[in-house]
């Protein structure tokens, strides 16, 4: 079989030509019905077109994820669709910088969900948004976090609402941890998030920087987050200390026939 499990390292699969030459490492997983095939990466030698091809065979129907931009290329070169392009950072929580001062009137209180928080985070998702446009799913999501714990639960010292002096919630910073999609134990940004009426006053920082203070209190040692390319938040994720780990490139792989 083209798919073998890798021996001495759980959870790990070899793509494989039919003939048995191992092409590219990687990982299985299904995310709530989304068939996914994770970080996968090209053996050294391998001939990146020959991955390409066996990859759309064997692994027909799933989404892949790739920190290779080479063989994301080799994907769209036959006609795929790169579906998202970011960048996976780290910040070591070793040493944080101080929790910044909120404007006068504006408070943080503790994560959750209300109709503020998703008309705002509506607006700031727009249609030009490197994420795409805010979607209902995207509410139910964060509403099953909050409700269930599902998919995971909320990082609770790590999550953290804005609200204004009207009262009303204007951004948030939605964490879990640690989360199973990650090989390191760290907690990890879901969403971060500032209405547009509240933009330009410091808050998306002061949410960041608590979610910092709050993963170390919580006893993680890292924090971690996908940022799309041209996404304008890139700027403030290095500014505080965020390093890069690797490339994330999604292609959906269409299924056969």
């Amino acid at each position: 079989m083209p798919l073998r499990t890798e021996t001495g390292e759980p959870g790990a699969t070899l793509l494989h030509t039919d003939d048995g030459t191992p092409l590219a490492r990687l990982r299985l997983r299904d995310d709530d019905g989304t068939l996914l095939a994770e970080r996968v990466r090209p053996l050294p030698g391998a001939d990146l077109a020959q991955v390409a091809a066996q990859a759309r065979r064997d692994l027909a129907g799933r989404r892949l994820t790739t920190p290779d931009d080479a063989l994301a290329r080799a994907l769209v070169d036959g006609g795929l669709r790169l579906r998202r392009a970011a960048t996976d950072m780290r910040h070591y929580l070793a040493e944080l910088p101080p929790l910044p001062a909120l404007p006068d009137g504006w408070t943080l209180r503790a994560g959750g969900w209300d109709d503020d928080l998703a008309e705002g985070l509506a607006a700031a998702y727009g249609a030009g948004h490197p994420d795409g446009p805010w979607q209902d799913g995207d509410t139910k999501e964060i509403r099953g976090m909050f409700e269930r714990g599902e998919p995971v639960p909320p990082l609770a010292q790590a999550c953290a609402r804005v609200v204004g002096p009207d009262g009303r919630s204007a951004g948030h910073v939605l964490c879990a941890g640690p989360v199973p999609w990650t090989e390191d134990e760290c907690a990890w940004i879901l969403n971060l998030g500032v209405a547009p009426r509240a933009q330009g006053l410091g808050l998306g920082r002061a949410l960041l920087v608590h979610a910092m203070h709050g993963s170390r209190a919580a006893g993680l040692p890292r924090l971690g987050l996908e940022v799309a390319d041209s996404n304008h938040a890139r700027r403030l994720y290095d500014s505080v200390g965020f390093q890069v780990r690797a490339r994330a490139l999604s292609v959906d792989l269409p299924p056969l026939g």
